[in-house]
């Protein structure tokens, strides 16, 4: 069993570009959240060390809460930040806090790489299910870039 969650894309735009695209509160709501799911609350500002958080709408109504703290910020190249979610729903308690980076680099003047890393996830269920929205999120923001 392994804990973290490693995947890595090519993204159609220039590192400053996906950083923006991952860090502006504006930006973040459109690709934020897997697939079907929105966002009606949130501090998505990652684009400066702080406290964050976003509660997302499922297509069912469902409502579910995660919220962490951004730690490091280098533009255009490296966002770290906490992630937890909240157990039952919006307002309740933390769950385990995980920890996730996302590094870009450029490839040339209009890609750029993005890796994201999920550490401490603990299970391999968590794994998986944090697989797969991340694996969403990616599709939503390479749309959102192209």
């Amino acid at each position: 069993m392994t804990d973290v969650v490693r995947l890595e894309r090519v993204l159609p735009a220039s590192a400053q570009r996906v950083f923006e695209m991952i860090s502006q509160p504006q930006n973040m709501v459109r690709w934020w959240g897997h697939d079907g799911m929105i966002v009606p609350e949130h501090n998505l500002d990652f684009s400066r060390p702080g406290p964050w958080y976003s509660i997302m709408k499922s297509p069912d109504g469902t409502l579910r809460q995660v919220s962490g703290e951004v730690t490091e910020v280098d533009p255009p190249r490296l966002i770290a930040f906490t992630w937890a979610w909240h157990e039952g729903g919006p307002g309740g308690p933390r769950g385990a806090e995980t920890h996730v980076t996302i590094e870009i680099d450029e490839v040339d003047d209009d890609r750029a790489r993005m890796v994201l890393c999920h550490y401490d996830l603990g299970t391999d269920t968590a794994r998986a299910g944090h697989t797969k929205g991340w694996l969403s999120i990616f599709e939503k923001l390479q749309k959102g870039l192209a």
